[in-house]
């Protein structure tokens, strides 16, 4: 039994020890960011005062900055969720600047601000002229992910987003909207 402990203590010992000296490996992050992410949440809108609830997709939630360091970028990301009004497909949407920090070697948190876009989806527009575009102050985003994967230049990530914006409607009317959503990004770096 003696034996036993003794062979358990060193082992453990042996198997601390060489997790305190594995170096954990850095991926270099340089030059511009272009990153796109599809994922699904809620969307909670609140048109004059009538409030809706939705499960919806996000898609393409584009980012595109340039890497001020090797933990700092700064971005214009366009987030958004999908959802449905009068029965043709929406967005809600915003092009906001914001800041992308990586706390960890392969986590990262951003934090941005912008204008808000609530509008149809390209392909329901038939008459550009008719077609209800609306826009608005505030547009506000926090969200944090993990790099799950990195290959060259190439890192792919799970984040949250959420993602509130307000938007001025006709007839004096307001749409406040708050999404949460969880993402799949892909990022590649282009040093320049």
């Amino acid at each position: 039994m003696r034996t036993l402990v003794i062979l358990t203590m060193v082992i453990l010992a042996n198997f601390m020890f060489a997790q305190n000296t594995i170096k954990e490996k850095s991926f270099e992050r340089k030059g511009l960011i272009f990153g796109l992410g599809m994922g699904v949440g809620s969307l909670s809108l609140n048109t004059n005062d009538t409030l809706s609830n939705l499960i919806t997709a996000t898609l393409p939630n584009i980012k595109i900055g340039y890497m001020l360091s090797n933990r700092f970028a700064l971005l214009a990301l366009l987030p958004g969720a999908n959802y449905k009004y009068k029965e043709k497909d929406r967005g809600y949407e915003g092009i906001l600047i914001s800041g992308q920090y990586w706390v960890k070697n392969n986590w990262w948190v951003l934090g941005g601000s912008g204008l808000t876009f609530d509008a149809p989806a390209f392909y329901t527009i038939d008459e550009p002229k008719t077609a209800e575009f609306y826009t608005g102050l505030p547009a506000l985003t926090f969200s944090t992910g993990y790099e799950v994967w990195h290959k060259g230049k190439f890192a792919m990530d799970l984040q949250y987003r959420l993602f509130y914006g307000k938007s001025s409607i006709a007839n004096n009317g307001f749409r406040e909207g708050v999404s949460n959503m969880l993402i799949v990004g892909f990022n590649w770096y282009k040093e320049i």
